[in-house]
């Protein structure tokens, strides 16, 4: 059977919090051990079963004898999977206390939920599918979310989790194109694969701490890949069906439309971008309702074409990284 021996130089312990007297299971995560009830592990006994060790086994003898505890079975979380002793017990917390749902959920613990329940690590499906659904909620995918930007809070930490722990591509493309589009990822572009290949060793020029070489690769990409597709389309004046309109179009764009992106660097913001175009006050400078429906119309499939992008240009980069 196959059994952890991660932190094997620390002596088996009890954990003050998940250890009922009443328990009918013991899970050792080395060096801490758990009590519980198997019901709670019911809809998972496929996973679990593998690491149940038989009574003999020498890693249960010496378990059982450290804890004083004889008359249950064991099972043993390898400890190649990685799965740290505070995201398992937010897990065990979600198991008894199901369904944890948002607000009554914080993000630390939806994001122990996720690694834990991972098939990088537990392979706990239907809670790996509760925590991205969660997180696709907090992070949805699209061209309309981005109008309001996303929370900045955790933002990337939520990236770095959806990048190694396989969320749906939706979210991650979110996460991708707001910390691309809206953070100071990397300050000093010493990952920008279009620049030098030096890197600094300083404090001042390391990157984003919560960001991994190989995200900032991508974020560079990305951020290249949207530049390149959307400065054509903002500096090209819009025609409208009728002359006039196009004139007055014509008038406004260098002052209303390509000034203010290129302050507020809304050529490498597109979604926003095309969203603020949209909102200008094209009526009240002479524009006819029909023109403008049929721009606004125009606008709104650009930005779902430039949504459509994202997910290739993200390939492209991990492809790229994987190369």
């Amino acid at each position: 059977m196959p059994h952890t021996d991660a932190n094997t130089s620390q002596p088996p312990q009890r954990s003050g919090r998940f250890w009922f007297d009443d328990g009918s299971v013991l899970i050792g995560l080395m060096p801490t051990v758990y009590k519980v009830h198997n019901s709670i592990l019911d809809r998972h006994p496929a996973k679990f079963a593998p690491w149940v060790l038989d009574a003999s086994d020498p890693v249960a003898l010496a378990l059982s004898k450290a804890i004083g505890d004889h008359t249950v079975p064991i099972i043993a979380i390898p400890g190649e999977l990685g799965t740290a002793i505070e995201d398992f017990e937010v897990l065990l917390a979600y198991l008894y206390h199901d369904p944890y749902s948002r607000p009554a959920i914080s993000f630390h613990q939806l994001a122990c939920i996720l690694r834990a329940s991972s098939p990088r690590q537990l392979g706990l499906t239907s809670i790996f599918e509760f925590a991205t659904r969660e997180f696709a909620d907090l992070f949805p995918g699209g061209p309309l979310p981005f109008t309001h930007r996303h929370s900045s809070e955790h933002l990337e930490e939520a990236l770095e989790l959806a990048l190694q722990y396989g969320v749906e591509s939706e979210t991650k493309n979110a996460l991708l194109y707001t910390v691309a589009t809206s953070t100071n990822f990397d300050p000093k572009s010493e990952y920008d694969p279009s620049g030098s290949e030096t890197h600094h060793t300083s404090s001042e020029g390391a990157p984003h701490p919560d960001l991994s070489p190989r995200t900032l690769h991508i974020c560079h990409r990305l951020l290249g890949s949207l530049i390149e597709d959307f400065t054509p389309v903002l500096f090209t004046v819009c025609a409208a069906s009728h002359m006039a309109c196009t004139d007055i179009i014509a008038d406004h764009w260098m002052t209303d439309v390509i000034t203010p992106a290129l302050v507020d660097s809304g050529v490498g913001r597109p979604l926003e971008t095309l969203a603020l175009i949209a909102s200008l006050s094209w009526s009240e400078w002479g524009v006819c309702n029909e023109c403008v429906e049929s721009k606004k119309a125009e606008w709104n499939d650009t930005a779902k074409d430039v949504w459509e992008k994202v997910g290739g240009w993200v390939e492209e980069a991990e492809r790229e990284v994987r190369s």
